[in-house]
């Protein structure tokens, strides 16, 4: 048996289309995921999709037609899931090439980044996606910790073996999450700003208003910056997590969540906690283990297309017990409100207000194995612990290709960091308190106004005006200022190129 090759230069889709995952935290599919979660939150029936991503982007595709194109936004969404539909026994290869630039006072930077990938159809449910993404803002980012070439930079952003079924979802390999409605992906356990995780991935869909889902990942030894102490061996780091959703009623669903991280020098996997039936927090109990459990739980309802809101709490370490001085530890816990009310004054508009709350030492653990860290950067709330802030956006969908809004943030930001040193001054001091934010806090303002404009599945581009007013810049006193930018982005999809492997 051989494999004949017939190139076409142009999209290529077979009859028999195969489920595959729409990448989550990437710029080419960020408008996407945006669409998704304001058709959900107008009542569409994409729980699963807007909740857990990647979303499956076949199942998707299928039903956006129940829901009409008078949104504009049902289009633009359909556009984007046609780049991730390949068929049977089909290999097709694309690219995106972005040019982001940002100019703010008297300075300016353009960059680069290309995201080049492969999607095999290897069968029925079956297939292979490799992205990889090179980016030249890298090179500026503190927290980026991989290698640097002549102001380039980057890694492999998806590698998965995938199977899709209607009901059962199995992908092995590495790739981003987020569990959560949130604005933009920033979740509490699992956010798309993390960077991907290396490990196997889970989702049953058991009834039509009850799924379950599960991540068992590997994750990278904690970073320590020249010059800083560390361990004498690199420590072994895992993460698990686990969700239960419920549809309790058409308006109602609501998840309950759990996510844990381990470790230690030599540790290996635990079977106990890659089974993602077992409650995670017993199973750490009973093993008199010090691991890093959190608990989660979300609501969302919705009210006629309307108004939509959502609560999502996660609580990290409650102490209940007063028996000693361990005991007066403050509650460390995240907490997300957000309400939606749609074409208000046009139509069709979303009116957004969300606000986030993450407590001192939140994520942050004894043992800096257990932070809440993978390859130096947060795998939950991208701005991590002692901060809340309060945002309000309006996008109002002007056509099938462009959208309008305008954007305002406060935010408070403490001087606890998810990589602070572990103290506990509440052991020797019992009337100890600390005020929130904590020491000396940052407090920013920003307005902006952007426009997207999208152009099928090849062209979109994004521009916006925004001025900051920022207060204690990194938690430096009396380092004041406020300044205009205007940045930039443009996301060109080069045409598909396909190929059927037929056999003979």
């Amino acid at each position: 048996m051989r494999l004949v090759f017939q190139i076409i230069a142009a999209i290529f889709l077979a009859g028999n289309l195969l489920a595959v995952g729409l990448p989550v935290g990437r710029p080419d599919t960020e408008g996407a995921y945006a669409y998704l979660r304001e058709l959900y939150l107008r009542g569409a029936d994409f729980r699963q999709g807007a909740m857990f991503g990647p979303v499956e982007s076949k199942s998707i595709k299928d039903h956006l037609s129940a829901y009409g194109r008078e949104l504009h936004i049902s289009g633009r969404l359909e556009a984007i899931l046609d780049r991730f539909l390949v068929g049977d026994n089909t290999l097709r290869f694309q690219t995106s090439l972005i040019p982001y630039g940002i100019v703010a006072g008297d300075t300016g930077r353009l960059y680069w980044s290309i995201i080049p990938e492969a999607i095999w159809g290897l069968g029925k449910n079956l297939n292979l996606h490799l992205a990889y993404r090179s980016d030249s803002r890298l090179t500026r980012d503190e927290s980026y910790i991989g290698r640097k070439w002549d102001n380039w930079a980057g890694y492999a952003e998806t590698g998965l073996l995938v199977y899709h079924s209607p009901r059962l979802s199995i992908e092995l390999g590495r790739r981003r999450s987020f569990w959560g409605i949130a604005k933009s992906g920033h979740t509490l356990m699992h956010a798309s700003t993390a960077m991907p995780l290396d490990g196997l991935f889970l989702g049953y869909r058991i009834s039509r208003r009850v799924s379950a889902h599960a991540s068992i990942a590997y994750l990278s030894p904690i970073y320590y910056p020249p010059g800083q102490p560390r361990p004498d061996n690199d420590e072994n780091r895992y993460f698990s997590a686990h969700a239960l959703s419920i549809s309790a009623a058409d308006w109602l669903d609501i998840t309950l969540k759990e996510s844990i991280i381990y470790g230690g020098p030599g540790r290996r996997l635990e079977s106990y906690y890659a089974l993602p039936f077992l409650w995670l927090h017993a199973e750490q109990l009973n093993a008199n283990a010090d691991d890093n459990t959190l608990f989660g739980i979300e609501a969302i309802w919705r009210y006629r297309s309307r108004l939509a809101g959502y609560v999502d709490f996660m609580l990290d370490d409650l102490q209940i017990e007063k028996k000693s001085g361990s005991d007066r530890e403050p509650a460390e816990y995240g907490v997300i409100f957000g309400l939606n009310i749609f074409d208000l004054g046009l139509s069709p508009s979303a009116l957004e207000f969300e606000y986030a709350r993450i407590a001192n030492r939140t994520y942050n653990q004894l043992n800096p194995r257990n932070r809440y860290i993978h390859q130096n950067r947060a795998l939950g709330y991208p701005l991590g612990p002692d901060n809340e802030s309060i945002s309000i956006g309006y996008n109002w969908h002007v056509s099938r290709r462009l959208t309008l809004g305008v954007d305002y943030f406060y935010g408070r930001m403490g001087e606890g960091k998810i990589d602070s040193p572990w103290l506990t001054p509440w052991v020797e001091d019992p009337g100890y308190s600390e005020k929130f934010p904590s020491g000396i806090v940052q407090k920013e303002r920003r307005v902006g106004v952007r426009g997207i404009f999208q152009n099928g599945a090849q062209l979109e581009s994004k521009l916006s005006l925004n001025f900051a007013d920022i207060n204690n810049d990194k938690n430096i006193p009396g380092n004041n200022r406020g300044f205009w930018s205007v940045s930039g982005e443009i996301i060109y999809n080069l045409p598909i190129f396909s190929w059927r492997l037929d056999h003979e």
